[in-house]
């Protein structure tokens, strides 16, 4: 670990210690923790208290009863783990500065510990920072009854979740205007061509515009998902109203907790900069994984299996008083992608099959679970 001299602040500040600290309960670090648990002493450290199956957003927004089965509490999903409720407001020499939601802050100190903690997005649509199970539910019950109402919707980002979002709606509220606004020259960026033509096509022929290489010039994201109706005007100057407006564009890692002391980790994007074994440069028992790393690929689950094998590996290893070994190749230019366009069609691009376009492949793939059972098993929950 850095060498640097001890915050003042933490010498009145409860210190807790762990075997394996992992911070943040996303796909990667709640799935990991499953693993660990059954041999270690881990602690999960997540401002939420509950972990949320991230595919199927598009989905509760038209059937908000499914996150009965798609968010489950901490407490439920990690029965073995231990959960400290709080964000990490601090990356330290000696471990993780805590903030707790009542103001109040706490040290995590671990043999190991594991940086997960994902990324940050225009408003709470994607990812919620705090508040209970019943709050995030309600939250979908809020936008699938706006969602009802409106007759006029804008989605800013024809990325996965923009598109899997129009799918949805125009499947479920045929005749709905929806337009869709890209700022890249096609929407999918990151895959194959073939896959975007065919998304667009789909989509089109169900009415929804499809506006490439425009970008939204007000209002902002900070507006709020929920806000309209209003006006959004694009920097080319075209207006278009809209009842209710949905940003789904990219996010930025949430590696804040690192610019006091450890900055020098960090690429110009902000993101956590690993080796082959995915530790954190410079440090021998610090992992990072998922969205917050600077791996030249596709922040998509798809590829976190990967990481979660490599990074598995050598936290045992460690923990067993050997040295990592286990090294992780970045899927750099993989196209690979899985995108429904409604609960009963998709399109897939599956090195090397190609590009997938076929319905019923593509429904029992993912668009007719949005992957649900499949991570409810994985952490050992029934389907």
């Amino acid at each position: 670990m850095s060498q640097l001299e001890p915050d003042p602040r933490l010498e009145t500040v409860q210190t807790m210690k762990s075997k394996i600290a992992i911070y943040g309960a996303g796909l990667a670090g709640a799935i990991l923790a499953n693993r660990l648990a059954e041999e270690f002493d881990v602690t999960v450290v997540a401002p939420t208290v509950y972990f949320e199956v991230p595919m199927a957003l598009p989905r509760l927004m038209v059937q908000s009863e499914l996150a009965d089965k798609a968010i489950v509490s901490i407490a439920d999903a990690l029965p073995k783990v231990r959960h400290v409720h709080g964000r990490l407001a601090e990356w330290t020499s000696i471990g993780g500065l805590v903030e707790g939601n009542d103001g109040t802050c706490q040290m995590v100190t671990a043999a190991i510990s594991v940086l997960a903690t994902g990324s940050r997005f225009a408003g709470p649509l994607v990812r919620t920072l705090n508040g209970s199970i019943e709050e995030r539910k309600a939250q979908f019950d809020r936008l699938k009854a706006s969602l009802a109402a409106a007759r006029r919707i804008l989605i800013v980002g024809g990325g996965p979740l923009g598109v899997e979002m129009a799918g949805e709606i125009v499947e479920t509220w045929p005749g709905r205007s929806v337009i869709i606004i890209e700022s890249g020259p096609q929407i999918l960026p990151g895959t194959v061509d073939s896959a975007s033509i065919h998304a667009a096509e789909f989509l089109r022929q169900r009415g929804v515009v499809v506006l490439t290489g425009e970008r939204i010039e007000s209002p902002s994201p900070e507006a709020g998902v929920l806000d309209g109706p209003g006006e959004a005007r694009t920097v080319s100057g075209q207006r278009m109203g809209y009842d209710l407006i949905l940003w789904c564009i990219g996010g930025s890692p949430n590696t804040g907790y690192l610019h006091a002391q450890f900055s020098d980790r960090l690429d110009p994007d902000g993101r956590v900069r690993v080796t082959p074994q995915l530790l954190m440069e410079g440090e021998d028992h610090v992992f990072a994984l998922g969205d917050i790393t600077n791996l030249k690929e596709n922040k998509m689950a798809l590829h976190i299996a990967g990481q979660l094998r490599v990074a598995e590996a050598n936290i045992r290893a460690l923990a067993r008083g050997r040295t990592p070994s286990k090294t992780y190749r970045a899927q750099t230019g993989n196209p690979m992608m899985a995108v429904t366009l409604g609960s009963r069609a998709g399109v897939a691009v599956v090195p090397p099959l190609g590009t997938i376009r076929s319905a019923w492949l593509n429904r029992k793939v993912k668009a007719e679970t949005m992957l649900v059972p499949m991570y409810r098993k994985k952490l050992g929950l029934p389907a």
